[in-house]
């Protein structure tokens, strides 16, 4: 009896390292959905419409086809479509319409100081009456009835922007944001009220206020860094508590600073230059090895408040890395640096928060570590909150008139791993 021999596997080496993953496909891989549909309700007609259907009505959405399961809308999009009978309903008092969202918060015991459940914090509920009978009455409804109710723009009685429908599995947590359409029909006395839920997609788009600055210049001018446009930082030096305190009087330690855009907003998958400088006048060399040492990246972080606010879980990634190079180094004991790190992948990232519930933020963080063969020597970091938006600044116009003013959704914020609940 033959045995077929499983096949061999090349060990992986510099020369063919194995691959990188990461939560998202690339743009070369393809997602293959497999589930049904998540809403439960599966859309009558799958071609270009988002047709939902009770027992006595038939709802039709609007809205642009963008190639996902769900409707999808972006900033301040308007949801609109009719509602049409296909049979008579009778007794109603009222038709109406609403937007609502909510953030789902589910941890386990282990995670929370307090019982373990499920909390559910209300960020839109938003009603449209589209039909009402009149006083101690009761009416028939057939035929059409359009509808168009807008997402705002911004949380109620807050200047923070309304989030983005949103997932994310932390340890012992998952916290969801979702958006839902709903129609309700309210009839009369002890008869059934009927009520048909859609889920939805909301992904505004964000752009930076401000145009960007112009790319930053090799050389390291007075007039580049004492520019209104950028931000000058200088590093302190960090020490370990095992390292002799008599080192933190030691007079040849380097003066480094970091010179960068002074607005800190841009936009995902843009380059971010940052121009640095070390000084060693004591220690000419110092400079240049510590330029060999200079680490700096971008990391986004998913903050979820659990427990009342008495506790956060933080989930940090890191995106992306910088390329450094050594600009200028003829004055002895001066080294200056550039170092450019890729905002993300365009269109994929954006910074918000929703005060106290949950929020995702960016950062660029750069540690410089001491020279191996040094002791008593500190490391410098330094960390600097930054906003990322989905758009480059000025292209809102343009992308107005391609639909007629119809907002396009940020198709990148869209996750292919969203779980979407029914109702709400």
């Amino acid at each position: 009896m033959d045995v077929e021999l499983p096949p061999s596997y090349a060990l992986t080496s510099p020369a063919s390292p194995a691959p990188l993953y990461s939560e998202r496909p690339s743009v070369s891989e393809r997602v293959l959905q497999t589930e049904r549909h998540p809403t439960g309700l599966a859309p009558a007609v799958q071609e270009q419409k988002h047709i939902y259907k009770t027992d006595h009505l038939e709802v039709r959405l609007h809205p642009p086809h963008w190639g996902l399961a769900l409707p999808a809308y972006g900033l301040g999009g308007t949801i609109d479509g009719v509602i049409n009978f296909c049979k008579s309903c009778s007794h109603v008092v009222e038709l109406s319409v609403s937007l609502q969202g909510a953030i789902n918060t589910s941890a386990s015991q282990h995670a929370t100081v307090a019982v373990p459940g499920v909390s559910r914090v209300v960020i839109l509920k938003k009603k449209q009456v589209v039909f009402t009978a009149p006083a101690k009455q009761s009416a028939t409804l057939k035929g059409e009835f359009p509808f168009a109710i807008q997402f705002p723009t911004y949380l109620d009685g807050q200047h923070d922007p309304l989030p983005p429908s949103y997932t994310v599995y932390q340890p012992g947590i998952s916290t969801e944001i979702h958006y839902s359409f709903r129609v309700d029909i309210s009839r009369k006395g002890m008869r059934r009220h009927e009520k048909l839920v859609v889920p939805l997609l909301y992904l505004p788009k964000s752009r930076p206020e401000t145009p960007p600055v112009d790319e930053l210049p090799w050389a390291h001018t007075d007039a580049v860094l004492n520019s209104e446009r950028m931000s000058n930082v200088t590093l302190k030096p960090t020490w370990l508590p095992r390292q002799d305190p008599n080192a933190h009087r030691r007079e040849d330690l380097p003066r480094i600073s970091l010179t960068m855009a002074a607005t800190k907003c841009f936009a995902s998958g843009d380059t971010i230059a940052i121009l640095l400088k070390i000084e060693s006048p004591r220690s000419p060399a110092l400079a240049r090895l510590l330029s060999h040492n200079a680490h700096l990246s971008l990391v986004k972080r998913q903050k979820t408040w659990i427990s009342l606010g008495a506790q956060i879980s933080i989930r940090e990634q890191c995106l992306s890395r910088a390329d450094l190079y050594l600009a200028d180094e003829s004055q002895e004991g001066i080294a200056y640096l550039r170092l450019e790190v890729q905002a993300g992948e365009s269109g994929r990232e954006t910074s918000w928060r929703v005060k106290d519930a949950v929020a995702v933020e960016h950062a660029i963080r750069l540690i410089i570590l001491p020279p191996e063969h040094l002791k008593d020597f500190p490391v410098y970091r330094h960390e600097i909150p930054i906003t990322l938006t989905t758009d480059q600044y000025g292209t809102l116009q343009s992308e107005s008139l391609i639909l007629g003013g119809i907002p396009f959704p940020a198709l990148g914020l869209n996750d292919v791993h969203r779980y979407l609940r029914a109702d709400i």
